[in-house]
This record gives structure tokens, C-alpha cells and sequence, in this order.
């Protein structure tokens, strides 16, 4: 039997207004235990394609994505304890949990942790008005620019993120490239 997963660390400071996201029938509120299981589906969602082709059973799968999104969890948590941990969901009255924001903004520089959208919202705008909320917050709160890390499988993430200013820096690794969009005014 495995262990509860670490609460989320306590907001700290002032969060950011996300009135300009309910335009897209979302908003976000901090994220809470009782999120995991919904943020926990999204990540197997989300990542059951890279496991088609693994000779593992359904079963085998299962443990893995659940290990992955445990171990990934626990990280955030203890690396990264001054992030804000948003659940996105939705702007209706159920509120259905959509996604996760994990935005770190203790710093001159703002690092996405970690951001992850239902598969049924993407190519709807709505990781591009996330994205570029991120960026006009950051510009208003004065920070000098976003960073983030985008798995180097993942090229439609990178262009994604190329599209809306974002420049690979150099030195990645062999598993994530790093980019920045460099805050100045529009």
C-alpha cells in the first residue's frame, strides 16, 4: 500500500487575478488533496500515448503513470515549496478540475513548473490565454521574463511555446529543453 501523497505546500502571497481567463470558461483556484485523483487522470491522459508501444499489460501501465504522477508530486512539492499550485478548472458552477498551473513567482524570473490541460480543451485557446496571462502578469508584477522546460519528444509543446515568444537557451539536457520569454513591453 502506498503512502498519502504530501499536501500541497500553503499559498503564500497574493494570487493572481484570473478574471481575463474566465473568457475561456476556465478559472483557478489553489490546488487541494482533494484534486489529486482529477490531476492524477489528466496526467494518464496525457501520457498514455507514450506507452502504446510498451510491451507492458494495461495493468503494468497503470502502476507506472500512477508512479510517475506520484513521483512527480512529491518533487513539485519539495522543490519548488514557494510555487503556486493552481487546479484550472472549469468557470461553470461544477467546476470541474481541467488541468494544473504550477507557477513559481518567488523569484525575478517566473518558472512554470508544471502546466497540463484536459486533452478535450486542447486547440481550443486555452493554453494560449494561460500563456499569455502568465506573461502579462509577469510584466505587470515587473518580473524579468518565464521560463519553463518542454520534454525534447514533445514538438508541438516547443512550438507552442516558439509561437508565443519563448527562445530555446542554451545547455539543455537530454531529456527537457529550457525556454524564456524575456519580459518588455507590448
Amino acid at each position: 500500500m502506498q503512502s498519502p501523497l504530501p499536501p500541497f505546500p500553503p499559498a503564500r502571497g497574493k494570487p493572481i487575478d484570473d478574471a481575463p481567463l474566465h473568457a475561456c470558461g476556465i478559472r483557478l483556484r489553489r490546488a487541494g488533496e482533494a484534486d489529486l485523483p482529477a490531476l492524477m487522470r489528466i496526467h494518464h491522459l496525457w501520457r498514455q500515448k507514450d506507452l502504446l508501444l510498451a510491451p507492458w499489460t494495461a495493468a503494468q501501465k497503470q502502476l507506472f503513470l500512477d508512479d510517475q504522477f506520484r513521483l512527480q508530486h512529491v518533487h513539485y512539492v519539495a522543490h519548488r515549496p514557494k510555487a503556486d499550485f493552481y487546479a484550472i478548472v472549469s468557470a461553470e458552477r461544477d467546476g470541474a478540475v481541467l488541468g494544473k498551473l504550477y507557477l513559481d513567482r518567488s523569484a525575478a524570473e517566473w518558472r512554470i513548473v508544471d502546466l497540463l490541460l484536459d486533452t478535450a480543451l486542447r486547440g481550443r485557446g486555452v493554453g494560449t490565454a494561460l500563456i499569455r496571462w502568465i506573461q502579462d502578469a509577469a510584466l505587470q508584477a515587473g518580473a524579468t521574463g518565464v521560463s519553463l522546460q518542454v520534454g525534447i519528444n514533445n514538438p508541438q509543446a516547443q512550438a507552442f511555446y516558439e509561437r508565443l515568444g519563448f527562445v530555446e537557451l542554451p545547455g539543455g539536457d537530454s531529456i527537457n529543453r529550457t525556454l524564456l520569454w524575456t519580459a518588455a513591453p507590448r
